[in-house]
């Protein structure tokens, strides 16, 4: 099954669940596909990748916002700086995964490799 139409019934499958749409379909994932990358909606990745994925990611933008406008003015040391990220960059990456996690077992979501081979509605989100 190609990538498009397993997002095609992921999406259908989001939809009709009681999930809010900006929580299956973030900005990152939007910028993502606009970008033409095969990204799964977070809800279908495994717990590893989002964890990696949101812990890296929100680790990369806190970081560089933090040194521009917080660390720099404030004089904070540059270990007390790895410090941080250190331990908020792992925590903000687990919690997400454990909200996808338990969102999608919540909602009762296949898993991306169960999702129905054909789905009608493939025009909204090509």
């Amino acid at each position: 099954m190609s990538f498009e139409a397993k997002k095609q019934a992921a999406m259908a499958e989001l939809e009709n669940s009681k999930i809010w749409r900006p929580n299956y379909e973030p900005p990152f994932l939007l910028f993502m596909w606009w970008l033409g990358k095969e990204t799964r909606p977070p809800h279908y990745n495994s717990f590893t990748t989002n964890a990696l994925g949101f812990g890296l990611n929100f680790g990369l933008f806190w970081c560089l916002v933090m040194g521009v406008y917080v660390w720099s003015s404030m004089g904070v040391s540059v270990s007390s700086a790895i410090i941080n990220v250190l331990l908020v960059c792992p925590s903000v990456g687990l919690i997400m995964a454990c909200y996808y996690s338990f969102s999608a077992k919540r909602n009762k979501l296949s898993r991306w490799e169960e999702l129905p081979e054909t789905h009608e509605s493939t025009e909204q989100y090509s």
